[in-house]
């Protein structure tokens, strides 16, 4: 009985402790990792699959026509509580936070790093409409380069 006892209380032992709590809002660096990469790409749908609101393709091909992004990592994120829902131009409900984030600016001609840059934005998810099952959005991204 001892030889089954030790055994079965190590492996819950170790499935307990493996199995914790994932972090709340893992998403964001999902998010980040995919839009960084259309950038890379040049790939409109992905990037639009992530913006809440994207702009046009003839817009996001000169916007990004000189850099992309690369390592980004998110740094901090806001809690999400009660009061952050909002209703955007169209009527739909939608819940923000705002996530900070660091990376690296890339030339896309030389394809070296140009430095290091800190952003922020809002990520919204929309509780109804269209979106509704699109998951968490970016939306209201500022871009700083940081010199060291």
């Amino acid at each position: 009985m001892k030889r089954i006892v030790l055994p079965l209380l190590l492996c819950v032992l170790v499935v307990w402790t493996a199995c914790k709590k994932q972090p709340q809002f893992a998403e964001p660096n999902y998010v980040l990792q995919k839009w960084a990469k259309a950038i890379e790409k040049f790939d409109y749908r992905t990037y639009a699959a992530c913006e809440a609101y994207p702009k046009s393709e003839p817009v996001f091909r000169e916007m990004y026509s000189d850099y992309y992004l690369v390592d980004l990592m998110t740094t901090e994120v806001e809690e999400l509580k009660g009061e952050n829902v909002r209703k955007d131009q169209k009527g739909n409900n939608y819940l923000h936070r705002s996530v900070s984030f660091e990376g690296t600016i890339v030339d896309r001609r030389s394809r070296h790093p140009k430095g290091v840059m800190r952003g922020n934005a809002v990520f919204i998810k929309f509780v109804e409409g269209q979106r509704k099952n699109d998951g968490w959005l970016m939306s209201n991204r500022m871009l700083i380069p940081v010199e060291r």
